[in-house]
């Protein structure tokens, strides 16, 4: 009987720090030892309070380099870049160290971690996958010293609080790679094309991002998120009440890249047709004070409620009839996930992932990025029409059910590791003899 691959999963952010790639690092943790497979948490140790050994909800979490990272935020930007990079060796020293406690590496992130990992992998001879989580904005940004403007509207744009600095977004995956330099770039590439590694991405527009930045390998292969549909489901008929059909839900942080201020903007109009309509944000953010403000500024302050972090964000999203993600770029949202496992049709913008959950006009709609005039029509003409939002929640909960339950993308991910370790102990194995029928290795002929 083959042995079960032991996983070793590596991301730069993790518990208490919370986020979409954070989120499905964990889920796919749990789901894995629910499975019987010995699944750890590698990540950074950002201050030294937390624990360098720890469980989250049963997952094994080892946290390293707390010396480091811990306060060099009070360091000039040279001594902070050089402390990271310093505690990127200290990540591959570690997975030298544990070489012989696990079988396969995960890393979560395509970013400046991929070449320490990709490092580490070269000396042990394991074999290593890399998820894509965001494809970041489609137009570059000159850098973290770039500003930018919320959304005026009716506002005056010279008023100072609408303007933001690249701190309050977070760009695609490669920008912290692409940063370490030509040299660097080239070496991870050839490291990744030359090894028993794979790479994986979440979403069709995935594969244009990689291909533009020159990273689309022959061995791209595409697993979207999944969610837990025993914590994200539906309410019953009998326990719907009669405020929620008039209720929208936002599950989001509060940043720059989530266009919150777009939805702001947008329910100014909702609110002139529909003064019942209430919108719920979920969610906290280096932004919030601002959308708060811009609330006031707007008239709107009375029928937007902003909830902060929650535990129970499942609980929270029962609360509406439907849901709205208005980002500017994602990777593939949770949030739309979860909201339609709960049976909610979604409102999104035309990004990477949301328009590969949300087929138009068949489960959900979609609108133009920063178009806010086609956001409140399309929030406006679901508020107005339950047959139609119910009809949009049942399909939801079916692709939900067909395509992104997480038992489905576990199995996914569980061939996707017996494969690449079969290949890894057998190299004269060829890719096609040992393809997975289950998943999709994209044509890269293309390009």
């Amino acid at each position: 009987m083959q042995r079960r691959p032991r996983i070793y999963i590596v991301i730069g952010t993790f518990h208490p720090l919370i986020g979409g790639a954070e989120s499905q690092a964990q889920l796919q943790g749990k789901s894995l030892r629910e499975r019987g497979y010995e699944a750890t948490v590698v990540t950074f140790r950002h201050h030294k309070r937390w624990a360098q050994r720890d469980q989250v909800e049963g997952v094994p979490v080892i946290r390293i380099a707390g010396a480091l990272l811990d306060g060099r935020a009070r360091y000039p930007r040279a001594i902070q870049q050089l402390l990271y990079l310093c505690a990127m060796l200290v990540l591959v020293w570690t997975l030298w160290r544990d070489r012989q406690r696990y079988d396969i590496l995960h890393l979560y992130q395509l970013s400046s971690l991929t070449l320490p990992a990709a490092v580490a992998c070269r000396l042990t001879g394991k074999p290593l996958l890399v998820s894509l989580r965001s494809t970041g904005l489609e137009k570059p940004r000159a850098g973290r010293n770039t500003t930018a403007s919320l959304l005026a509207g009716p506002l005056d744009p010279a008023t100072p609080w609408l303007q933001v600095n690249g701190l309050t977004w977070i760009d695609g995956d490669m920008e912290s790679l692409l940063r370490l330099g030509k040299p660097a770039v080239w070496l991870t590439r050839s490291l990744l094309k030359h090894s028993c590694s794979q790479i994986i991405i979440l979403s069709s527009r995935m594969k244009q991002y990689l291909s533009s930045k020159n990273f689309l390998l022959s061995s791209t292969r595409f697993i979207p998120n999944g969610v837990d549909r025993r914590i994200y489901y539906p309410l019953q008929p009998q326990q719907i009440e009669k405020t929620h059909e008039h209720t929208v839900v936002c599950v989001s942080r509060l940043r720059y890249e989530k266009g919150i201020d777009v939805l702001l903007q947008a329910w100014r109009l909702v609110q002139q047709q529909d003064p019942l309509a209430r919108l719920l944000i979920v969610g906290g953010g280096p932004l919030k004070q601002q959308f708060l403000s811009m609330t006031e500024a707007l008239g709107i302050a009375g029928s937007v409620e902003f909830a902060g972090i929650q535990n129970d964000v499942a609980g929270q999203v029962r609360r509406g009839g439907l849901a709205v993600l208005p980002s500017r770029w994602e990777g593939m949202p949770n949030a739309l996930l979860e909201a339609m496992a709960c049976g909610l049709p979604c409102v999104a913008t035309r990004v990477s992932g949301s328009e590969d959950i949300i087929e138009h006009g068949v489960n959900g709609l979609l609108v133009e990025v920063e178009d806010y005039h086609a956001l409140a029509d399309a929030l406006l003409t679901l508020l107005h029409n339950p047959v139609l939002t119910n009809q949009y929640g049942r399909a939801a909960l079916a692709t939900i059910e067909q395509r992104y339950s997480l038992d489905h993308i576990t199995d996914l991910y569980l061939d996707l590791y017996q494969n690449i370790l079969k290949q890894h102990l057998r190299p004269e194995q060829t890719q096609s003899g040992s393809a997975i029928s289950s998943l999709h290795l994209l044509d890269t002929s293309e390009s």
